[in-house]
């Protein structure tokens, strides 16, 4: 299992990663919401089960891509001066 914290800050933490069991995986996590489970967990996808919790208030689908839009929406509405950097690259071994 591989656990990476994406993004942290006093009150947010993004964490995503791969688990032999869910898959790849996202969690979005609010220190001011309060959640059943007490973690604040506001966000959870998984590629095994898709998205389990999604208190975020916008509507995603079960991909990844989406679920990471609606992060990304989630932060910008809450985060001065965020600046998200994504890179896509694709290579060949051959």
């Amino acid at each position: 299992m591989s656990r990476f914290t994406n993004y942290h800050d006093g009150r947010l933490t993004v964490v995503s990663g791969d688990d032999h069991i869910l898959g790849r995986f996202i969690q979005l996590y609010d220190n001011e919401v309060e959640t059943h489970d007490g973690e604040g967990i506001v966000l959870d996808w998984s590629e095994g089960f898709g998205v389990s919790i999604n208190f975020t208030g916008i509507p995603t689908s079960s991909s990844q891509i989406d679920v990471m839009h609606t992060v990304e929406e989630y932060l910008k509405e809450r985060v001065k001066n965020l600046v998200i950097f994504t890179i896509d690259q694709s290579f060949s071994l051959n």
